[in-house]
């Protein structure tokens, strides 16, 4: 690995016949070049949260329309419940004044005819 470094650091040292006026200059541009991809890279992010925004806005009200939904179901499942238990005690108040309740006998007619 320190052989790999000492060969990066000898190609980035300016050769000793090298013009300084042109080692300033691509450095320059390098610094430009840095510079514009920076830029570029804020402007991508800065699209992209803005983008993300009705992204956002439409999730959240995906969301409360599921939570509105959920509530109405709920409650009408409850409603159904409670209908289903009305109905069933009319059931059992019709089924108790249907059925005749006291004492019969058998008068004796009755048993001689059969």
């Amino acid at each position: 690995m320190l052989i790999y470094i000492r060969q990066w650091q000898q190609k980035m040292k300016p050769q000793p016949g090298a013009n300084p006026l042109v080692v300033l200059l691509s450095w320059f541009v390098f610094g430009i070049f840095l510079l514009l991809a920076l830029g570029i890279g804020l402007i991508v992010l800065i699209v992209g949260w803005i983008l993300l925004l009705p992204l956002m806005w439409r999730k959240r009200r995906q969301l409360k329309q599921m939570w509105q939904f959920n509530k109405a179901a709920q409650q009408a499942q409850r409603q159904a419940q409670q209908r289903y238990q009305q109905q069933r005690e009319q059931q059992r108040d019709r089924a108790d004044s249907s059925v005749i309740e006291g004492e019969y006998s058998v008068k004796e007619d009755d048993q001689e005819r059969r």
